[in-house]
């Protein structure tokens, strides 16, 4: 028996010895096999496909066609069987030098980014597989007036409640930033102000401000950095302030939407934002609305209305929406005489994400409220028609939490 047990001992020794010989061999494998996998990636990554050390022939029968701050330059490709891409470079007026790539399936490029009318020399390469590139081509543009100055010389400024507002023509439909100056509390001229836009034309209001004459500055820049000078202009804004809330309340009409899930038209009026809410019912079915009276007679500026807190864009909150206006609406809930459309708004998503995906600039959107702006011939009204013809879901609901008025009621 013992005899026995010593064997079955010298067996178990023996079989965890043959385990960490067989556990070091295979470790000693595997790092083997990732030194292999690395120095093939770093020769994969360092050595060209093809590698011949002959360069391919220049581009030829080059021509220009100069564009609004850009120059499309074509060109015939040399007749060469590696040929992998044909590369410009150019330096601008603040010395940064800049690189245009197309693949040797393109006979021209596009240079880019020019501030000005300037002629630029562009330099034309031909670059095969193994990254030799051919003698150089010389080419002279001459870029037509640049989109900053374009949009810069069709700005149209006026007073807006509150501050001013911008109008503009971008007919390349470029990437801008329109960028407006004020002084700020310390009295330095700073940006207080800037609207992103590749919108063939345009307007947009900067506010908050007080009803004295303010100076103003506007600028163009774009992706580049170039600057368009700078439009001053003196404006007295419009005098806008808060409606009171506590004075506005809920009047039903026969053909208002029938309200449900404890949704009350007193909610969009109580200050907050989290709590207190507007729901339609089950019988409530789409185009559909609801009236109330602000308590006083105003020229209205703008419309804040405050989405369902973590619901943003989606479900019941409203999407496509008319705001109405009335100063003795008829009794019997019809659209006659009594009352006028003073605007038609469609809500929209900053990002453009899938319904359930939020950025940060959606979120921060959805936070700050959706504006509605009215224009500046809206005449004075005291009651008002919100009517919603689509929400984000196209179902018959429709539900939201909060909702402001801005204007003139000091007439």
């Amino acid at each position: 028996m013992v005899v026995k047990m010593q064997m079955m001992s010298v067996k178990k020794i023996i079989s965890i010895k043959k385990y960490k010989i067989m556990k070091k061999i295979l470790l000693m494998c595997l790092m083997s096999l990732a030194v292999l996998a690395i120095n093939s990636c770093k020769q994969d990554k360092l050595e060209p496909v093809a590698k011949d050390g002959v360069a391919p022939g220049p581009v030829t029968n080059v021509s220009v066609e100069n564009l609004h701050g850009s120059a499309k330059i074509s060109y015939a490709l040399p007749n060469d069987a590696d040929l992998l891409y044909i590369r410009a470079v150019y330096t601008t007026k603040q010395g940064v030098v800049r690189e245009t790539k197309v693949s040797r399936y393109n006979s021209n490029l596009t240079v880019v980014g020019f501030g000005d009318t300037d002629a630029y020399q562009v330099t034309l390469y031909a670059v095969d597989k193994s990254e030799n590139a051919s003698a150089p081509t010389m080419v002279t543009v001459h870029p037509l007036t640049p989109s900053v100055r374009l949009v810069r010389d069709s700005l149209v400024v006026s007073p807006d409640f509150g501050g001013i507002n911008v109008k503009f023509v971008n007919a390349t439909e470029e990437s801008l930033a329109i960028v407006v100056l004020s002084n700020d509390s310390l009295k330095q001229f700073v940006p207080i102000n800037t609207d992103y836009t590749s919108l063939k034309k345009g307007d947009f209001s900067t506010r908050g401000l007080p009803a004295t004459p303010t100076k103003f500055g506007i600028f163009v820049r774009d992706r580049w950095g170039n600057l368009s000078d700078t439009l001053m202009v003196t404006v007295t804004p419009l005098f806008e302030q808060l409606l009171d809330r506590t004075k506005m309340k809920g009047i039903v009409l026969p053909t208002d939407a029938p309200l449900g899930y404890g949704g009350n038209i007193a909610g969009l009026f109580d200050g907050n934002v989290n709590d207190g809410f507007y729901h339609t019912g089950d019988a409530s079915r789409m185009p559909q609305q609801f009236t109330f009276d602000m308590g006083v007679t105003a020229k209205l500026s703008r419309l804040v209305w405050f989405m369902r807190p973590s619901f943003f864009y989606t479900l019941h909150n409203p999407r496509v929406v008319e705001i109405w206006g009335s100063n003795n609406p008829n009794p019997d809930g019809s659209y006659d005489s009594s009352w006028t459309l003073l605007v038609s708004h469609t809500q929209i998503k900053p990002s453009g994400l899938p319904e359930g995906q939020l950025s940060q600039a959606d979120i921060d959107a959805a936070l700050a409220g959706e504006t509605v702006t009215f224009p500046l011939n809206t005449p004075k009204v005291r009651y008002i028609r919100f009517r919603t013809l689509k929400n984000w879901s196209n179902g018959s609901y429709v539900n939201f939490y909060e909702l402001m008025m801005y204007g003139d009621a000091t007439n």
